[in-house]
């Protein structure tokens, strides 16, 4: 009996070496497997920073189209929506490989570097992201201060009539408050252009024309703003001094003008004085 046992007790310690390498073995191809998966995770990241980092174009001589602005929008939301299943597909994985992974390093580098080039997309997604809630704002902006001229025509006119009347001052403060509110929006739309071009430079040249949109926008509110019920008198008396202000004005442009000429003038003779004594070899006095 106790040689049996001597035989049996060999016979199990014999097969811990197989049991080792089986495990060894196992473990390699668990090891190749989870770094398959991280390269091909990898992969993915790669190739959704190549869709991601796109190019803006627009044209210079015309509006920004909103139409292109909704592509952009449509484009921005699928690749969002693709790194969004790519992050949670990666942090499943790892968490349910953590132990495995831990135990080699250079499991560890490579989940390390997939982790940069995942932040790496992400930051790019949000800066994309960024620049096209951007070119939104700027596209309403433009469209909606280039489209102001008949509504400010309007709102001018209504408010120089009413003003004509005493009796209708209510409804002249009424027209000025719907122009307040109006104007309003036209500024915080004129502020976020203004920050969007701060953020792509190459819509300075639409900024250009929002800005001297916006100018005259803003002069012909305050005139509106400005307008309140005057007795004709007045209203013939604050013309004359206006014109009268007009004709100083223009009086002393023509003075200026006239001393102006006087002096070109002038100073036309005196070359041609020097001219004629140059002729003359120098002499003090023209020869007969």
């Amino acid at each position: 009996m106790q040689v049996i046992r001597h035989i049996l007790l060999l016979g199990a310690l014999s097969l811990f070496p197989l049991c080792s390498v089986a495990q060894n073995l196992e473990s390699d191809s668990l090891n190749v497997e989870i770094e398959s998966r991280m390269m091909q995770y990898a992969d993915d990241l790669n190739q959704l920073a190549v869709i991601c980092n796109m190019n803006f174009t627009f044209s210079n001589s015309s509006p920004l189209s909103t139409s292109y602005v909704n592509v952009l929008n449509s484009k921005m939301k699928m690749v969002q929506e693709s790194y969004n299943a790519i992050d949670m597909r990666w942090n499943t994985f790892t968490q349910a490989m953590q132990a495995d992974i831990a135990d080699s390093e250079n499991l560890m580098e490579l989940m390390t570097q997939v982790q940069q080039l995942k932040q790496m997309v992400a930051d790019t997604l949000a800066s994309k992201k960024q620049k096209v809630d951007a070119l939104g704002d700027f596209a309403h902006a433009e469209e909606l201060l280039l489209n102001q001229d008949s509504t400010y025509k309007r709102l001018y006119k209504t408010a120089f009539e009413l003003s004509l009347v005493s009796k209708l001052a209510p409804r002249l403060e009424k027209v000025k408050a719907k122009e307040q509110v109006i104007f309003a929006n036209l500024q915080s739309s004129y502020e976020k252009a203004k920050a969007a071009t701060a953020l792509m430079p190459q819509l300075s040249s639409h900024m250009e024309i929002i800005e001297e949109k916006f100018t005259n926008l803003k002069a012909i509110s305050e005139k509106i703003q400005a307008m309140e019920y005057k007795p004709l008198f007045i209203r013939l008396k604050d013309y004359l001094i206006g014109f009268a202000c007009v004709a100083i004005l223009l009086m002393f442009v023509n003075m200026l003008w006239a001393k102006l000429q006087a002096l070109k003038k002038a100073r036309q003779s005196a070359k041609q004085y020097q001219d004629m004594m140059h002729n003359n070899g120098g002499q003090q006095y023209p020869t007969i």
